[in-house]
């Protein structure tokens, strides 16, 4: 039912009108539109969406990402073109995943020692009974021309020690599984600055 301030067709309406017109504010500006109901909002490809939307927010809350890497994510999502959370990067990740059918892979739990002038041991938890992760590491967020295959320890870790590295250096690294499109994985992107000497 609308609602007049002031005679019909002038200012202050608003509301629907016997299911035929729509008044409404719109930048500041009185307006009407023809009274429409929306097409049946439950096709297919929305149902889908919807079920990839919400089994990424299940994939983060069930993940139980910790600190590290959220911060991780976090760093991830601050390379990307829009402007979004860890969160919302992950879930964008799972999404473009499982739009080609992959099965997602998590990775989580870093964990960094033996951190030296020249090198760093990077441990990264992936579900048992999988093939080793790969690690990627540069010294830029957006770069990385290193690679190596993290062998699996405990079943259920992969594990790699980054060498050559340069002494006082920040370098960053992001982790993955699989291949994009089949089984797939990865993390957002970590850092750690060597020591200086």
């Amino acid at each position: 039912m609308a609602k007049l301030k002031a005679p019909l067709l002038s200012f202050g309406a608003s509301g629907a009108l016997a299911k035929a017109i729509v008044f409404f504010p719109w930048k500041g500006v009185d307006a009407v539109r023809e009274y429409v109901i929306p097409a049946n909002p439950k096709t297919k490809p929305q149902r889908d969406q919807r079920e990839h939307m919400s089994n990424a927010v299940d994939e983060w809350h069930d993940a139980k990402y910790s600190a590290i890497d959220v911060t991780a994510w976090n760093r991830f999502a601050g390379t990307l073109k829009a402007i979004m959370s860890g969160f919302n990067a992950m879930v964008r990740t799972f999404i473009k995943e499982a739009i080609l059918d992959n099965t997602w892979t998590r990775l989580k739990d870093m964990y960094l020692e033996d951190v030296e002038d020249d090198r760093f041991t990077a441990t990264i938890a992936i579900p048992s009974a999988l093939g080793d992760p790969t690690i990627h590491w540069g010294t830029s967020k957006t770069h990385f021309p290193d690679e190596a295959v993290m062998p699996t320890t405990d079943g259920n870790k992969g594990t790699y020690t980054i060498t050559g590295l340069t002494k006082n250096t920040l370098y960053y690294f992001y982790c993955h599984y699989g291949v994009s499109g089949d089984t797939y994985g990865r993390t957002g992107i970590y850092s750690q600055r060597t020591a200086a000497a």
